[in-house]
């Protein structure tokens, strides 16, 4: 825990002490996400196996698996921004992709516990980026670790220059200390993992009143400054699971090609080693004429436990990463006729996302508003986004005509008004709804005037009303 800047003094090591096991978690876990899972759980196959040399035969990435499906419950069906200034709104979300940007940063969320956004202006607007946790070193009230008094973002940048005497490398520390309205950037220059001299410095006035750098967590306690990440809870399962796929496979490919043993007959004289062999699959082992005929080594083991040890990690797999056979697209374990029951086989996932939106949501209209304050502070923009809305989405496949007997009844209820409606449906809104909701009402127009013409020409007595009517008195 860090409670002040002087982990930035000349002569302090880098990175500090109190940071190099957070550091190493996340590295590892960015392995286990790329799927190098031979890197991280050397030691683990070693273990299971006699030959020290073990590499990871078959590798089950479900750390990245389970990740993408947080974060395409989350933003794989756009959740919908609004505003009392949505035009300034929009133009924001749009230049900076901001979906995109919330997505990766949920990923972050997911595999490190902990994902940073970060706002700057440049070229004349502002930018939302998403930024590793790896270069972020928050500095908290030390009697009060939930109050941060400033955001470090800190990372290494290598110059190689060469000479005829060969190459020298000079290690950069490029730190940018981010406090309410105010930036200092310095560039450090390190040496045998420690900072020895200061090569420049800039303080920048924001102009905004908050740090321009929002840390976004996962399950967090009172007791940390960091979140938990996805992976601690399942990597022993997943190295087993790991593990044994492996060593089925190993037994299989063993006994696909059986040895055999017999007479010192079957083998033929090999000129180019100089050696007897047995030209066949598998090994041979000469027996002497008369002690035993010929047959194979067959291996009488039996897989079958494996498969049930197999099972029953799955079924921990699912229980401590709140996930469901369900949710990664088996269906063998339950069937969903409609998006109703399928929300009930995914209840446990949905709540674990529903955890995470209830952290994501303030922090993504915190990230928009300064950004909007930023591009005012800097003359880019004079109209202040006083208010944002989101409408989540689930991310689940959307059941057409059960979604629209709903907003029908309803509409029919007077319980939701036909633009409601329809911006649910469709996801329409602004000018493009309005638009819509005037087709629909001049259709309905049409369409009542042409009932209501079918009906007086398919009626006889007003037929016969018209006729009499249009005869001149006498």
């Amino acid at each position: 825990m860090l409670t002040d800047l002087s982990f930035l003094n000349l002569g302090e090591a880098w990175p500090p002490e109190s940071e190099i096991d957070r550091l190493k978690r996340y590295q590892e876990n960015r392995m286990l996400f790329k799927g190098n899972h031979q890197i991280v759980y050397s030691k683990w196959v070693q273990l299971l196996r006699q030959d020290v040399n073990a590499t990871m035969e078959i590798i089950l990435n479900w750390h990245k698996r389970i990740s993408t499906l947080w974060g395409d419950l989350l933003f794989g069906e756009p959740p919908i921004f609004k505003s009392p200034q949505q035009d300034v709104l929009d133009t924001l979300l749009e230049a900076n992709s901001f979906v995109n940007q919330a997505y990766q940063v949920g990923l972050d969320v997911s595999r490190y516990g902990d994902g940073l956004f970060k706002v700057r202006f440049a070229n004349g607007r502002a930018y939302i980026e998403g930024n590793p946790p790896t270069v972020w070193f928050p500095v908290v009230n030390v009697n009060n670790i939930k109050d941060v008094r400033a955001h470090v973002l800190a990372w290494e940048r290598n110059e190689i220059s060469r000479n005829i005497f060969g190459e020298n490398k000079t290690t950069y520390l490029h730190v940018e200390i981010h406090e309410r309205g105010l930036i200092t950037s310095r560039v450090y220059r390190l040496k045998d993992g420690k900072i020895i001299a200061v090569e420049s410095e800039e303080v920048t006035s924001t102009g905004v009143a908050d740090f321009l750098v929002v840390p976004v967590h996962n399950l967090i306690t009172t007791d940390s400054i960091h979140g938990l990440d996805d992976y601690q809870d399942i990597d022993t399962i997943i190295q087993e699971l790991e593990i044994r796929f492996g060593q089925v496979s190993r037994i299989l490919d063993k006994h696909a090609d059986p040895n055999m043993y017999g007479p010192d007959s079957a083998l033929e004289y090999d000129p180019a080693t100089g050696e007897y062999v047995f030209k066949g699959g598998g090994n041979y082992f000469p027996v002497a004429e008369g002690e035993q005929p010929p047959g194979y080594v067959v291996w009488n083991g039996q897989l079958e436990m494996a498969f049930q040890q197999i099972e029953t990690l799955m079924e921990q797999l699912y229980f401590l990463s709140e996930t469901t056979a369900t949710a990664f697209g088996n269906m063998k374990n339950g069937r969903a006729d409609s998006g109703s029951a399928l929300k009930r086989l995914l209840m446990t996932p949905l709540a674990h996302v529903n955890r995470l939106r209830l952290e994501l949501d303030p922090k993504l209209k915190k990230v928009i508003k300064l950004a909007n304050q930023l591009e005012i502070a800097n003359g880019a923009s004079n109209t202040a986004i006083t208010k944002i809305d989101i409408l989540w989405q689930d991310g689940l496949p959307k059941d057409d005509k059960e979604v629209t007997d709903i907003e029908v009844e309803r509409y029919v209820a007077g319980l939701s008004s036909l633009e409601r409606s329809i911006e649910r449906l469709d996801g329409v809104q602004g000018s493009m709804l309005s638009e819509e909701i005037t087709r629909i009402r001049k259709q309905q127009e049409e369409l009542a005037q042409k009932l209501q013409m079918k009906q007086l020409i398919g009626n006889p007595n007003n037929r016969m009303k018209r006729t009499t009517s249009s005869q001149p008195e006498t």
